[in-house]
């Protein structure tokens, strides 16, 4: 029996091995952009694979010459396939084969030519060169993404995020002085997008400016063949591909629209993958899309915000080279276009903070502004799918400053509603009857002043606060009044010192009959209390003494009394001398509670002898509505967009989370920021 194989035998026998390896030769970066072999400069997946020939052409036809002659044509032009196949990456030099990519594979006639035959039993290594990582890297897995029902375009600027549905043609993206047109696959009807050419060529991109260069327009009659790496991405199966061209480009506008048109030169494919999900082929044509916009400058789309950014920065770091900072050029794009602007926007708010996360990311000042507002509208996060994207740190970071928060508002709501501050003059306490007096008739006059203004006191709570009547809106128009009315009255040439405090604590028990000690010891006590920092300048301008007595004599409170009248002309003039009327602005002067103050003071307790005591009992109130506002008030520093109706002054301890343990930390929101903090800094120009 003939040892010989048949005809009918397998010709060529391959054998793959089951673990493909990298090779740095063929890294991406270390390619140059120029490089026309037809592959996108991904990393490139290498497969050995061994070829073996069994049996020669003459000697499997010469078996049976006379038998199944139409069998034997056929083996021919399979065993004449093989033979080219083999002499594609075995017999040609590299620069043939680079050679035959740059005349882009357009004849079939190539696949038919007949190579010299090798000797029976030759055994040749071959080395496949397969792209991975431009179109089948595996997406972000993303928790929040199915339930997201649509696709949203954020514009910025603080508005809230629209539906979108101009994913096939984007008008935004759509330039008609462009010479390039953009198509999401080779199947596409017509382009996507229309753009310079320019505008890739300023990237510098190895793969952006080679998609330029395959789809580049050198006669009205060549066609541009199909995508080198996505034919060969199917392995030696999509080889007769190369061999079909693709459609011809668009010579007229798209859009049907002639309007001063720029010729179109280029046409540029950007496909999905072929084993990709729906959701994962959406999300590659969105990506693909701002990847424009990001050039461009336009909003965003995409299906969440989380979404969009994670899949760009990939994106990104996929095209750019390894010397750009592809985070920092996200960055500054998103700030360019205020697209970091999260307020009043829950879901944006998280995607943000979640990207951050990312360890190629770590943007502290982003995080802390999405925290910032995430904690402001902690309440609206349960209804976002987004909410599982973040790390559970920041998950519980959130959770801790929210309650701590809403504690701090509910105490300032509790001292504030019937301005509830009799601790600070307790019956141990010194103060003179008359101080006591004067106290408690401040605080009717401003429950009545209130209660006028808001229709009652407290008023009732508005939507969107958390069952809190004290908003963060309220909180403002207190924190304007009450400062109003300190920088009226405060004594500007009077600071709080060190060595004044340590006195006190020397003479706490002390009899010590000193008017300033015992005004002083109440303030004292209770910032120490409640851990309050003590006030820069904490004392009142107070009246002079010379009009509290006449020939030495207490007066008497007789209304037909001549002396008793001069005192009260003699009280209101020296206790409007004891003010910063000349020295504060207009919007001072003209604040509702301070002109109401100043006629309740016109009118309140000027027959007494002694208005200096008065002024102190009305000041120690002031003084404690001040410090049980400032916690509440004061927003956290460094952040750029404030206006929100919800309070931006959580708590940072431990945030973010990668700086946990190395002894840093976000600069919060601190009382000695407030008002009373701040407005000594511009006191030298007022004067």
């Amino acid at each position: 029996m003939d040892p010989r194989p048949s005809h009918r035998e397998t010709l060529i026998s391959t054998s793959s091995s089951l673990r493909p390896a990298f090779s740095s030769a063929s890294s991406p970066r270390s390619r140059s952009p120029n490089d026309r072999n037809g592959f996108e400069q991904g990393a490139f997946l290498l497969r050995k694979t061994e070829i073996t020939v069994k049996s020669a052409p003459a000697e499997a036809f010469s078996d049976d010459q006379s038998s199944d002659q139409a069998s034997i044509c056929s083996t021919v032009r399979e065993e004449r396939r093989g033979r080219s196949v083999l002499g594609r990456f075995s017999s040609r030099t590299s620069a043939e084969q680079n050679s035959i990519h740059s005349n882009d594979w357009r004849s079939s006639e190539d696949l038919s030519k007949t190579f010299d035959p090798l000797p029976l039993g030759t055994t040749v290594s071959i080395e496949a060169a397969q792209p991975v990582k431009v179109s089948e890297q595996k997406l972000h897995e993303m928790k929040g993404l199915e339930q997201a029902a649509s696709m949203k375009r954020w514009a910025g600027e603080g508005r809230p995020a629209d539906a979108w549905g101009k994913l096939m043609k984007d008008p935004e993206l759509w330039d008609y002085s462009g010479d390039t047109l953009v198509y999401f696959g080779y199947q596409r009807p017509q382009a996507s997008f229309r753009i310079k050419s320019a505008l890739l060529e300023d990237t510098k991109s190895g793969i952006l400016v080679s998609k330029l260069q395959e789809g580049f327009q050198r006669s009205a009659k060549l066609s541009p063949s199909r995508d080198h790496a996505s034919a060969l991405r199917g392995g030696m199966k999509n080889l007769s591909l190369m061999a079909k061209g693709r459609r011809p480009l668009a010579t007229v506008s798209e859009s049907g629209d002639n309007r001063n048109e720029s010729p179109i030169q280029h046409e540029i494919h950007f496909p999905a993958p072929d084993d990709a999900t729906r959701i994962e082929i959406l999300r590659h044509h969105i990506t693909t899309r701002n990847l424009f916009a990001f050039l461009l400058g336009k909003p965003l789309i995409g299906l969440t915000y989380y979404q969009a950014l994670t899949d760009l920065h990939e994106r990104l770091l996929l095209y750019m080279s390894l010397d750009i900072d592809s985070a920092q050029f996200l960055i500054r794009y998103l700030i360019k276009n205020n697209l970091h602007n999260v307020s009043n926007d829950p879901a944006a708010a998280v995607g943000l903070l979640a990207w951050i996360e990312n360890h190629q990311i770590r943007w502290p000042q982003g995080w802390r502004e999405a925290f910032v507002h995430c904690v402001g509208m902690y309440h609206d996060l349960r209804d976002v799918p987004e909410i599982r994207d973040i790390s559970y740190t920041s998950r519980v970071q959130l959770e801790r400053s929210y309650l701590e928060l809403q504690a701090r508002i509910e105490a300032c709501e509790s001292r504030l509603s019937a301005f509830n501050f009799d601790d600070m003059l307790p019956n141990q306490a010194s103060p003179s009857p008359l101080s006591r007096r004067s106290f408690n008739r401040m605080r009717q006059f401003l429950r009545q002043h209130y209660e006028k203004a808001y229709k009652g006191w407290p008023p009732g709570a508005t939507f969107g606060s958390n069952d809190h009547w004290l908003n963060r809106e309220l909180v403002q128009r207190l924190q304007s009044d009450f400062g109003s009315l300190y920088d009226y009255l405060v004594d500007r040439d009077r600071r709080w010192d060190k060595a004044a405090e340590l006195g006190i604590h020397e003479k706490v028990n002390v009899d010590c009959q000193d008017e300033d000690f015992d005004f002083t010891r109440l303030l004292l006590v209770f910032d120490n209390k409640h851990k309050y920092p003590h006030l820069p300048f904490p004392y009142p301008l107070l009246p002079a003494t010379a009009a509290n007595l006449l020939d030495g004599k207490p007066l008497k409170q007789s209304i037909f009394s001549t002396k008793a009248k001069t005192m009260e002309k003699r009280n209101l003039h020296s206790c409007a001398e004891a003010s910063n009327a000349l020295l504060v602005g207009a919007e001072i002067r003209t604040n509702s509670l301070v002109e109401a103050f100043l006629r309740f003071e016109k009118n309140d307790l000027v027959s007494e002898a002694n208005p200096r005591e008065v002024r102190q009992g009305r000041w120690v109130l002031l003084y404690g509505v001040l410090q049980v506002l400032a916690p509440v008030a004061v927003n956290t520093p460094g952040l750029w967009f404030r206006d929100t109706a919800y309070y931006l002054n959580p708590r940072l301890r431990g945030c973010p989370p990668w700086l946990v343990g190395s002894g840093k930390s976000l600069e919060e929101a601190n009382p000695s920021l407030s008002y009373c903090w701040m407005a000594p800094k511009t006191w030298s120009f007022e004067r």
